[in-house]
């Protein structure tokens, strides 16, 4: 019965095999020596190039990949890597993709980098020396260094420290390879203001899942023809904005500073109507979180400095109208600069106001419809007198508590705060 039962299925065994050869006929082979060769002498010409004879081959499931060493002339301290490997896509097993790649970036880099460490890291100060951070190494590519910074003033050493190594470096071909990211974790609250994104509105929005305990933090990306100059200058508005935003003070933001800040933001927008060309006025825009077109925030006097930086938004039922709006932590803090008896912390409080009404707001009544695209099908309430009340027309988050509702509870008139020179209100 057994060798009955060989038999029957020896044709599928046929057509298997069959199928296999015919397939394996179909799938790339690694490169040979002297396409290797060929490869290196096209991407290093006028170079002297000792290709080893010796190689390790390693196979998986998707990825195979057959790797020499090699010298060149000019580098005489480094020794390379090129490699011919096979992937499969879009399914497993097909090996049907597959090229040649060499390590030559990662490798001058991570040696200058040592001897960066060695030399010109020594001239630093200490506050500026504890930034640098090695290159992670991954195979044949060099991953973003990643900096991370304590205070503000740690984003400028951190790009004096980057202007040094890149000038170290000295090496044109490497200069679009090196990147580096600019982290810093920031102190006091940190609330979901944004519904998405823990952090003010930057190229780099997200909570640390692998480090939760430090809570959120502000990424700025520095890469090849990056405007380092701009980019921090962003980073700092960004960790301003923040602490504005939450009403907080840390990573060397406190009251001097911010109404530094304030200030500073408000002698540029004045420069804005006098520069000669759309180019500069582009640029210096990009510095700005205040700005004189498409107004995206204001600062206010309150009566006590620091200036405040609430949002902007134009009425688009009533052209040339605005209204002005607070975070949970800023109507927080006005009603208590206001004189009014607060219970609570900036993300849930309770206060009664100048009507009589009793208040409660919290991050928490904020509503997102998932799966929605927009802020159309969200919802937004606070409670008066414990009775619901919806917020209506409302375009994102931070358009929650508009200046009509603070001042039916703080009895102050919010747009006559705005510091003069930023923007006409209708008032």
């Amino acid at each position: 019965m057994e060798p009955k039962t060989v038999l029957h299925r020896f044709p599928l065994y046929v057509l298997v095999s069959l199928a296999i050869f015919m397939l394996d006929s179909c799938f790339s082979s690694f490169n040979s020596s002297e396409e290797v060769m060929a490869y290196l002498e096209k991407n290093y010409p006028e170079q002297r190039i000792v290709l080893s004879d010796e190689y390790e081959t390693t196979r998986g499931l998707s990825n195979d990949i057959r790797i020499w060493t090699f010298t060149l002339s000019d580098y005489p301290k480094d020794t390379f890597h090129v490699a011919s490997y096979i992937n499969s896509y879009p399914f497993p097993m097909m090996k049907n993709q597959h090229g040649i790649i060499d390590d030559f970036e990662k490798v001058v880099i991570l040696r200058r980098a040592k001897e960066f460490e060695h030399g010109p890291l020594k001239k630093f100060d200490a506050l500026t020396r504890r930034l640098w951070t090695h290159f992670p190494v991954s195979d044949f590519s060099l991953k973003p260094a990643r900096l991370e910074l304590r205070t503000v003033d740690d984003i400028w050493r951190a790009k004096d420290l980057i202007d040094a190594f890149e000038q170290f470096l000295g090496e044109k071909r490497l200069t679009d390879e090196v990147q580096y990211y600019l982290r810093m974790y920031m102190q006091g609250p940190c609330y979901d203001l944004g519904h998405g994104g823990s952090v003010p509105p930057s190229d780099n929005e997200s909570i640390d899942k692998s480090s939760k305990k430090k809570g959120c933090y502000i990424e700025r990306q520095i890469y090849f023809a990056v405007n380092q100059q701009e980019l921090c200058q962003q980073f700092y508005n960004d960790v301003m904005e923040f602490h504005q935003l939450m009403v907080s003070y840390g990573n060397g933001v406190n009251k001097e500073t911010s109404q530094a800040w304030a200030e500073n933001q408000l002698r540029l927008v004045k420069l804005l109507p006098d520069l000669p060309s759309e180019e500069k006025r582009d640029s210096l825009l990009k510095l700005l979180v205040v700005q004189d077109d498409y107004v995206s925030s204001v600062f206010i006097d309150t009566g006590m400095k620091p200036y405040m930086l609430v949002t902007l938004s134009k009425k688009e039922e009533s052209p040339g109208s605005y209204n002005l709006f607070f975070t949970y932590p800023q109507l927080h803090a006005f009603c208590l600069r206001s004189g009014l008896q607060v219970q609570g912390s900036g993300d849930h409080f309770k206060v009664k106001g100048v009507d009589g009404m009793h208040y409660e707001f919290s991050a928490q009544f904020y509503k997102e419809k998932k799966g929605a695209i927009g802020f159309d099908e969200d919802v937004c309430y606070y409670l008066r007198n414990g009775s619901k009340v919806l917020v209506k027309n409302f375009s994102s988050p931070y358009e929650c508590i508009s200046d009509a509702l603070v001042h039916r509870i703080t009895g102050r008139n919010v747009k006559r705060m705005v510091v003069n020179g930023q923007i006409s209100l209708n008032r």
